[in-house]
Parts: C-alpha cells; sequence; structure tokens
C-alpha cells in the first residue's frame, strides 16, 4: 500500500460515521464500511499485493454492529501498527442531540432492545467504546457541526495523507433555442452581444474560429463581460472548495449555442487555466455547436 495508511472511522451511532467514511472516500481512499474485524488482514494483503487498488490508503468505518470489535480493538491496533500507519478517528455527540438525530432519519439504533429506551441504548453504547474514545488518535465531537463541518475537520485531520481535493469546474456553451442547460450552477446569457450569425462569411463557422472569436471580443460590452464572469469566478471558486464542493457547473447561453457561447466558454476556461487556480479542474464543452 503505497499510501502507508490505515484510518480508522469509529464512534457513537448518529455522530457522523458515515460521513465522515464518505469524506474519505471522496478524497480518494479505499473505504470499507463495517468490515468483520477477521477480514482486516487479508484486505490489507490484498492491497499490498496489488490486488486491490488503494493508493491513497484505507479507511474501515467499525461500530458495535460487530459485536468483538470493542474488546479486540487494542490488538488491532497493535497489529496494524507492525505493518501500516494507523490513525483512529472517534466521532462523539451529546445524548439529546444523538436522540434528536435518531428521530429525524427514524433509523434504528443498533443496540436499541425490547423494552430499552433509545437514550439508555446510547448510554450503553458510551458505555462499550468509552475505551475506545480514550485510545482514539483524535476525538470530534459533532454535536454543533453540519455535515460540511465535519467533512472539513476530516480532511484538516488527514491532510498530510490525503491529496488535495478538486474542485471540478465544467463550463457548456448552449444555445437557449434547444432548451435551458441542466442542470447548471450558474448561467450567463450572452444574447445581449452583436451575434455573428447574420454576418454572411461568420453565420457558418463557430465560435472556435478566429474570425468569430475576434468578432466577439471586440466589443466593448464582451471585455466587460469577460472581466465580470472572471472577477467573479476568482472569488467565488476558493470558496466553494473551501465549503466542500466537488462540482461547478456553469453554463454559457447564446441564441444557437454555436457561435458566442462558444466563444465564451473558451475563453473563460483559457484565462481561468492561465491564471493556475490552485485545486481546480476545468473542462469545457459545446453542447449545441453542431446543431
Amino acid at each position: 500500500m503505497s499510501a502507508g495508511t490505515v484510518v480508522i472511522v469509529t464512534g457513537l451511532s448518529g455522530a457522523g460515521n458515515s460521513t465522515a467514511l464518505k469524506a474519505l472516500a471522496d478524497a480518494g481512499m479505499y473505504c470499507i464500511d463495517n468490515l468483520p474485524i477477521e477480514l482486516i488482514e487479508p484486505t490489507i494483503d490484498l492491497i499490498q499485493s496489488g490486488r486491490i487498488s488503494a493508493e491513497h490508503g484505507l479507511a474501515l468505518c467499525m461500530d458495535v454492529r460487530d459485536q468483538s470489535f470493542s474488546g479486540k480493538f487494542p490488538e488491532i491496533q497493535r497489529t496494524l501498527a507492525q505493518r501500516v500507519r494507523v490513525q483512529t478517528i472517534f466521532l462523539t455527540a451529546d445524548t439529546p442531540v444523538l436522540v434528536t438525530r435518531f428521530g429525524a432519519t427514524r433509523r434504528r439504533h443498533p443496540l436499541l432492545g425490547n423494552g430499552e429506551t433509545l437514550t439508555e441504548a446510547i448510554e450503553r453504547e458510551r458505555e462499550i467504546l468509552g475505551f475506545i474514545e480514550e485510545c482514539a488518535d483524535v476525538v470530534l465531537d459533532t454535536s454543533t457541526w453540519n455535515p460540511q463541518q465535519l467533512v472539513r475537520a476530516v480532511e484538516s485531520r488527514l491532510s498530510m495523507d490525503l491529496p488535495p481535493r478538486q474542485l471540478n469546474v465544467t463550463i457548456t456553451s448552449f444555445g437557449f433555442k434547444y432548451g435551458q442547460l441542466q442542470p447548471v450552477d450558474m448561467m450567463f446569457d450572452l444574447r445581449f452581444l452583436d451575434n455573428p450569425y447574420f454576418v454572411p462569411e461568420l453565420k457558418a463557422k463557430s465560435g472556435l474560429d478566429g474570425a468569430v472569436s475576434s468578432y466577439i471580443l471586440k466589443q466593448p460590452e464582451a471585455q466587460l463581460m469577460l472581466s465580470k464572469i472572471e472577477d467573479l469566478m476568482t472569488f467565488l471558486l476558493p470558496l466553494y472548495h473551501k465549503e466542500g464542493k466537488h462540482y461547478l457547473r456553469l453554463g454559457v447561453g447564446c441564441t444557437g449555442g454555436r457561435h458566442r457561447s462558444v466563444c465564451f466558454a473558451e475563453t473563460i476556461g483559457a484565462r481561468f487555466l492561465a491564471a493556475g487556480h490552485e485545486d481546480v479542474v476545468m473542462t469545457v464543452l459545446h453542447r449545441d455547436i453542431d446543431r
């Protein structure tokens, strides 16, 4: 395993174990939920032999559904530490918060028995996992956190082990006459610009052609619009990345999706590529250029 890291995510049911595991999966780790203890070492064998690809490490979500987990945890830590670097993240939350979360999701607590209250089941789980909490490398209290705050905390804790999270920006040109682009997070309408379609020598060309781009970009309004879009995106992209977004879909539309929108999509993409925005991947698509 090239990354040499195993992350064990554990903690109280309802504290955010699944959310933390999904964050690690999005970051590129090979993630398994509730893997039986007996299969942990065989799984590492498969990774180290190359039969399972886990370039950025292995993440395991372990909880009281495996009845032997709590009692065997010290042995698990010692065994794994001889082979890989192990980090244990323990998630906890106040009992009233957990009661509210279970009420909202209508899920059954894994330890809830007949005649037992939800509060009693939570407290019993807290007692069972108490030793693991004491041994954990980091304890995260999610009582006041939303899911994105938990994701950012996990990413921050493992920032040295995980590859940088990327914001994938897709800029798509389209024509309104063929229907509005869907789905889209942000859209710009360029139909206020002079249309090359009505210039005989440009009509058959597209926004990829130098003559068409020159015709569009020489308009003062086009340069002003590009400047405003660039300023807006320069402001927003770091904030979207910080918030934890993985995708941003930007639509650029004109009447037919062949001239103005294509030119703008290409120009915006080229400018951001040249600017070298960190942790941003830019893709340019043209939905209606051949219609």
